[in-house]
């Protein structure tokens, strides 16, 4: 099984969030994704997180806009089997928003969590057994 983390990088400050607030909300992603992937070894997780220090830089330089970057994400989400979404201060940022569009319209399953594993056994079991 193949999945994709919507995470948020920017966060509840949107535009306004700072190179560090990017990363500490990174980082968090990434230590979410080690608890997935420990309690799923078999799961192939896609987590942007693990990518964006490309993808800020070429934002930063004006090589990607916001648009680029969204639909690259959009064409990840569509080729993977389900999505997880961690809101960890339950805050769903714009590209998290139509990342979660984007598996809805792929009809792709998705599980909601602010961090606890509960919805991913969830999703993931009526997935492989439903």
């Amino acid at each position: 099984m193949r999945a994709y983390l919507s995470h948020p990088i920017r966060g509840a400050k949107g535009a306004a969030a700072t190179r560090e607030d990017m990363e500490a909300n990174n980082r968090r992603a990434i230590e979410f994704a080690a608890q997935v992937r420990a309690e799923f070894p078999g799961l192939d997780l896609y987590v942007p997180a693990e990518h964006d220090e490309f993808v800020i830089e070429a934002y930063e330089m004006a090589y990607l806009a916001e648009s680029d970057i969204l639909a690259i994400d959009v064409r990840l989400v569509q080729k993977r089997d389900m999505l997880i979404t961690y809101a960890p201060e339950s805050h769903i940022s714009n590209g998290m928003r139509i990342e979660i569009e984007a598996a809805q319209a792929a009809r792709k399953p998705i599980a909601f969590t602010t961090g606890g594993m509960d919805p991913i056994h969830g999703v993931l079991e009526s997935f492989l057994h439903g």
